[in-house]
């Protein structure tokens, strides 16, 4: 298996709370952030109504799209999301279509520990190690992990096609086996599978001779492409019955998307556990099947502006659920210069730095000699057109002393 690491962080922080009730959502964006105009405020409308505290998106074309999603999510909440690092798709690099998957999260409740894009044949599978932020953490640097995997296997019907998932889920699954035992997993993403029955997904849910096997919480086996499947309201895609100006149209028949769970997320003990009857695919009550998500009722649904919202800004719908922990989050603040991220990088002219403190940060460049070559603060672009082309070392300084180091590439 080829792999192609990111980041390996380990990273420390704050706040406090009773119990952990915890909302999580899994959204294919649509090429995101171009297409139809005015995807941002769409965007805000369905975060606003359901705020998720981890969302893995599918279908970014850049970081800025990732950007922006992290910036709804900062405007809707009070409090301060951040997201993982953006590279663009490193797998079959010959692709014209190319494609990323992300992960924002709040970081209230959780801190990044390690992020990791690892290959297959046809595209990336995405990986985020999330930590609890919880009191024992504070105490002795001990805390509960999340693993987050979110991925988007090929599209459309035959043979080939279902090939190329079943491998993909393969390396998927490989990569879940080499995690410790009892691992709390989350696997979420465009499938795009047609059936239970198809490989792709028997591989992903097997039970035997596995590391952390993942059960699918709702637990509706069936062709989901048939008009014969009597639970419509899991279905995800199409929310369009023609396309517009970007996506598919075929009104709403399929259950392309997913969060599958390590079962130990229905341990009644554990520190994660799955809130029943929490799984949705927000927006479809089962009264719009083969129509405009649209045409869908508003009883026992979102809000009608919501509805909307949901038709324009994708051609499929998000997934949610809730899980719930009785861990309890520290209210130590140990370094505030978490979350850190400079981009673009690679860069050439200028870069920027990102936090979630709006603290202005002391940010000195070094080149591989050790020789400080820039001396500015981040509160505007960093000018480096008069670099040559290499690997430079950022290092980034508060007003309370610490510091964090960023290698940047300028090309």
């Amino acid at each position: 298996m080829k792999r192609f690491t990111l980041l390996s962080l380990t990273l420390i922080s704050f706040l406090g709370s009773a119990q952990l009730d915890i909302k999580v959502m899994c959204y294919n964006v649509l090429n995101y952030p171009t297409g139809i105009v005015n995807r941002k405020d769409t965007l805000e409308v369905i975060l606003n109504h359901y705020t998720p505290d981890i969302i893995m998106v599918q279908e970014l074309k850049s970081f800025s799209g990732l950007d922006e999603i992290e910036d709804v999510l900062n405007t809707v909440s009070n409090d301060t999301y951040a997201s993982g690092t953006y590279v663009t798709q490193q797998s079959n690099p010959s692709s014209s279509w190319k494609l990323q998957q992300n992960l924002v999260y709040n970081t209230r409740i959780f801190g990044l520990a390690q992020e990791e894009a690892f290959l297959t044949d046809y595209r990336d599978l995405n990986y985020f190690k999330l930590y609890i932020k919880d009191d024992a953490l504070a105490s002795n640097g001990d805390t509960t992990f999340l693993h987050v995997f979110t991925t988007h296997l090929k599209s459309s019907q035959g043979n080939a096609n279902e090939q190329i998932r079943f491998e993909m889920s393969q390396v998927l699954r490989t990569r879940i086996n080499e995690l410790l035992a009892d691992s709390y997993v989350l696997c979420g993403g465009d499938f795009n599978l047609y059936t239970s029955a198809e490989d792709a997904y028997q591989h992903l849910i097997t039970q035997s001779n596995v590391v952390n096997p993942l059960v699918d919480p709702i637990d509706m086996p069936g062709n989901w492409h048939n008009s014969n499947f009597p639970n419509k309201e899991i279905l995800t895609q199409s929310t369009r019955l023609s396309s517009l100006d970007d996506g598919a149209g075929g009104g709403v028949d399929d259950r392309f998307d997913f969060i599958l769970q390590t079962s130990n997320f229905n341990n009644p003990t554990g520190d994660f556990r799955y809130v029943q009857n929490s799984y949705k695919s927000l927006g479809n009550n089962g009264t719009c099947y083969n129509q405009d998500l649209i045409n869908c009722t508003t009883q026992n649904n979102v809000p009608a502006n919501v509805l909307s919202a949901l038709y324009y800004m994708s051609d499929h719908l998000p997934v949610v659920m809730e899980i719930t922990s009785d861990l309890t989050l520290s209210t130590t603040d140990e370094n505030n210069l978490e979350n850190i991220k400079i981009y673009p990088n690679p860069a050439q002219d200028v870069f920027l730095v990102k936090h979630t403190s709006q603290e202005v940060l002391d940010v000195t460049v070094f080149n591989a000699n050790g020789k400080a070559v820039v001396q500015t603060n981040s509160n505007k672009e960093i000018s480096i057109a008069h670099l040559d082309r290499g690997i430079y070392f950022v290092l980034l300084s508060n007003s309370k002393g610490n510091q964090k180091t960023k290698k940047l590439v300028i090309q």
